[in-house]
């Protein structure tokens, strides 16, 4: 038996009895696990002292009369139950929640330890309704917190907390009116495109910020789920509240209408292709259902790709948390696999303790949780985590945690306590952290961390190192370490975070090669810190590379400024008395080469400084990537650059943008920039060389602009397009200029100096050759394939000589190849002298 706290009808406390199975027995001394569930509709009055979080199902509604003063105790455990959000107390409504203050009585919700900020976690309402009148919310980490919510309010008074109000999703309806939102960290923040309705409500005097619009960037196209494969097949088997002794083998399609066990020393064997589905019971109505397995033996369910092994609600119309979990507890003796196994609308799809657990290959979808897990050996590997209110939750363990890809889920991965290995990983579009990483010691090494709200928290870790991320994209910080020791922090990238890049507050740390580039407001927010900030790149952060609020001086030596004297883009004591100074007696005089730790550049990715490829790089779809003024991009041997989404190299006359090898100083060195298929992009003022082609577009809308191809095997070749090349050079190439099929403008170039200058495979009266100085190439000016039948347009450019058919390879020397329409001839080269880049 387990005690659950209940508020009845009349709004007094009760106690409800539930049994629960042998599982639930065993957290009790763990997690002191006791929830407030308001089963119906209640009435709050007077005063009322919420000690644990509180959750309002859908169906029922809380009432609270006008003068009652609702007292909020802060958590005093590490436990998040997954049906909630934060691990600080908090009021979940899911129902409806109507406050009845009036301007005499009104309602106010404080926390119990008077005076202090952030101590609970507010009013969450997740996919419910609110109605507030007369109301005042302090104290809390956020004091409204928005999900898809419909509130209408008026007359709010919110101060004193971090958040004042915080709205995600897009079904999200806000009308606050007649309000005041100040005093707090931030006043209102909006993470979604809703137009609140703020008539009559002031917001200022906010700490930070008044308004927030966090635009959170688009996520990568997730994985789809293959949980339809097998949704015909008859159901074999039905069971209820029973144990399965012995070796138990499923197929086919089972139903599960109970509490299933698997006692110690049974297995139970799920074979390819089974779709093991729960039924939907939920007794104590808080919209949690009830019916799972408990394995105390072992489970193997080994699916393949093609068949995957599928955990799910039965019921017509399938929600979140319409079965309870697959638990296996003191299940150590023997490795439990799941291999390609699909976990769909549970309450923790996955969920174990005191056991040894492989997770290969596996899918957790529209789950409260899709893992959780405590005191186990655990591995869990190319496994995809995607919409769930929490992808994965585990404590006091030994972790592996890697090739996984975590989409769209509202919080992200939340580890407490571990020894943790956690690298390859892909973490986007998170509404909270993508990573919560509390206690233990940590590796965290090569992963994607993008479009996430706030990206990686890392607190009281004792030993550890960060190395060879990519932090980006976050709507607020990328990195925030607090109350952390001993720790290295290097050869990461921290790109276009919505404020910081990183945040560090009682930390010791070395902090060494590192890229900081356009974030928001600062590269380095500084609270307190011990360590070296030494050998890191930063460039074009929006107020400060470091911005040190601490009296402690901190030493920042031989860092690159991004061609600025550091005094100009820190912010310490010479710019405020009471703050330490950044020590910075040793500056590096150019960027460190920075090398790309990843073999993808996903979401939008500034680059900036010295960059280092090594290998295929991939610019995947509906990802861009920015290259900024000055920036030189090495590519070793055999290395390129693959783009499916875009690119733009954004060089001026003064700084342009360079590709160029390592090492190797001739034509071959590295592979090519390929353009398959992509966005319009766009290269300007811009250096390209040694390559074994330049530039190689298929099917995408590209524009050069000022650019210099040179020393490649092949310049730029191109299919389809549109292309439009103006202003550029080609020089010193086996080939300048190849076209297949193609749809191309090229205007005011110098091509020159090469084997060919243009070759036309295919279909040549697509182009347009006008006012270019076509010149002085060793075999031909431009030579027509012998598969192109067209004639080629190319009136009204300079050949270096009166009679361009000596210097042109077409119909005129191989009969049925098509001819270079060349007249009228310029007589004098064009003025280009403004072409390329110099």
């Amino acid at each position: 038996m387990i005690k659950i706290k209940v508020i009845n009808s009349e709004g007094k406390m009760t106690i409800k009895r539930i049994i629960l199975s042998a599982l639930s027995l065993l957290l009790i001394p763990l997690y002191n696990a006791e929830a407030a569930v308001i089963t119906s509709d209640t009435i709050w009055q007077k005063e009322v002292s919420v000690t644990e979080d509180t959750l309002v199902p859908q169906g029922v509604t809380l009432t609270i009369k006008p003068g009652t003063i609702i007292k909020i105790s802060p958590a005093e455990s590490t436990k998040t139950d997954p049906e909630f959000i934060s691990p600080l107390t908090e009021i979940t409504v899911r129902g409806r929640i109507t406050i009845e203050g009036t301007k005499d009585e009104p309602v106010t919700f404080i926390s119990a330890e008077a005076g202090r900020e952030n101590e609970w976690a507010g009013i969450i309402i997740d996919g419910g309704e609110a109605a507030i009148r007369n109301c005042t919310i302090s104290g809390a980490e956020s004091a409204l917190y928005l999900i898809n919510a419909t509130v209408a309010a008026n007359s709010l008074t919110i101060s004193g907390n971090r958040y004042g109000i915080t709205s995600a999703g897009k079904r999200a309806n806000l009308i606050i009116r007649d309000s005041s939102i100040s005093g707090n960290d931030y006043g209102l923040v909006l993470i979604s495109d809703i137009e609140p309705d703020l008539k009559g409500t002031s917001i200022n005097g906010n700490r930070k910020k008044d308004f927030w619009k966090e635009d959170l960037p688009h996520s990568p196209e997730p994985p789809k789920s293959l949980a339809s494969s097998s949704a015909t097949t008859m159901t074999a088997r039905v069971y209820t509240d029973e144990a399965l002794v012995g070796d138990t083998v499923w197929r086919g399609r089972v139903r599960v209408d109970g509490n299933l066990r698997i006692p110690e020393g049974s297995r139970l064997l799920i074979t390819p292709g089974t779709v093991v589905e729960f039924s939907r019971k939920d007794t104590n109505g808080d919209g949690i259902g009830e019916n799972g397995i408990l394995i105390q033996g072992a489970m193997v369910a080994k699916g393949t790709k093609e068949n995957p092994i599928i955990f799910r609600s039965s019921e017509l119309i399938r929600k979140m948390g319409d079965w309870d979990s697959v638990n296996l507890m003191n299940s150590d003796k023997a490795e439990n696999l799941i291999e390609n196994c699909i976990f769909e609308d549970a309450y923790r799809g996955l969920h174990f303790h005191y056991s040894t657990v492989k997770v290969t290959g596996s899918y957790f979808a529209n789950s409260f949780r899709g893992v959780q897990f405590q005191e186990s050996t655990v591995e869990i590997s190319d496994s995809s985590f995607i919409g769930n209110k929490s992808a994965i939750q585990g404590r006091d363990s030994l972790v592996k945690f890697h090739g996984n890809r975590l989409y769209n889920n509202h919080q992200g991965v939340n580890f407490f306590r571990n020894n943790l290995l956690f690298t390859n990983n892909l973490i986007s579009g998170s509404l909270k952290e993508g990573v919560r990483i509390r206690e233990g010691n940590a590796t965290v090494r090569r992963n994607m961390v993008t479009a996430n709200r706030q990206g990686m928290m890392l607190a009281d870790i004792f030993y550890g190192s960060i190395s060879e991320n990519i932090i980006a994209n976050s709507s607020e910080a990328g990195l925030a370490l607090r109350n952390v020791d001993n720790i290295e922090v290097s050869g990461n990238y921290f790109g276009r975070n919505g404020s910081n890049g990183l945040n560090l507050q009682d930390v010791r740390a070395e902090i060494k090669g590192n890229l900081f580039t356009f974030n928001t407001e600062r590269g380095i927010g500084i609270t307190s810190f011990s360590g070296v900030i030494s050998s890191n790149n930063f460039a074009e952060n929006g107020l400060y590379a470091i911005d040190l609020e601490s009296p402690d001086d901190i030493a920042a030596d031989n860092n690159w400024w991004g061609g600025n004297l550091p005094e100009n883009v820190v912010f310490d004591r010479r710019k405020d008395p009471a703050r330490g100074l950044v020590k910075s007696d040793s500056t590096a005089p150019s960027a460190h080469t920075f090398k790309w730790p990843l073999d993808v550049l996903s979401g939008n990715i500034t680059l900036a400084g010295d960059i280092l490829f090594s290998g295929q790089m991939a610019v995947p779809v509906e990802s861009a990537l920015t290259i900024s003024p000055g920036t030189k991009v090495v590519l070793a041997e055999s290395s390129g650059l693959s783009v499916r989404g875009r690119i733009n190299s954004n060089g001026t006359a003064a700084k342009p943008v360079t590709f160029t090898s390592l090492s190797i100083k001739s034509p071959g060195a590295w592979d090519e920039i390929v353009l398959e298929q992509a966005l319009d992009s766009t290269f300007a003022y811009t250096v390209i060389e040694y390559g074994t082609w330049g530039i190689h577009g298929h099917f995408t809308n590209l524009l050069l602009d000022h650019v210099l191809i040179r020393h490649n095997n092949g310049g730029m070749r191109f299919r389809s397009g549109p292309v439009i090349v103006r202003q550029s050079v080609f020089s010193d190439n086996g080939i300048g200029i190849r076209s297949y099929i193609g749809n191309g403008k090229i205007e005011e170039n110098i091509i020159t100096g090469n084997e060919i200058g243009v070759f036309v495979r295919e279909r040549g009266s697509g182009l347009v050759l006008k006012r270019n100085n076509i010149f002085a190439n060793s075999d031909y000016n431009i030579r027509s394939g012998d598969f192109n039948s067209e004639d080629i347009p190319a009136t009204g450019n300079w050949w270096g000589t009166k009679d361009p058919a000596q210097t042109i390879y077409d119909g005129r020397v191989e009969e049925g190849v098509g001819k270079v329409i060349f007249d009228p001839i310029l007589l004098e080269p064009v003025n280009l002298e403004k072409a390329g880049v110099k």
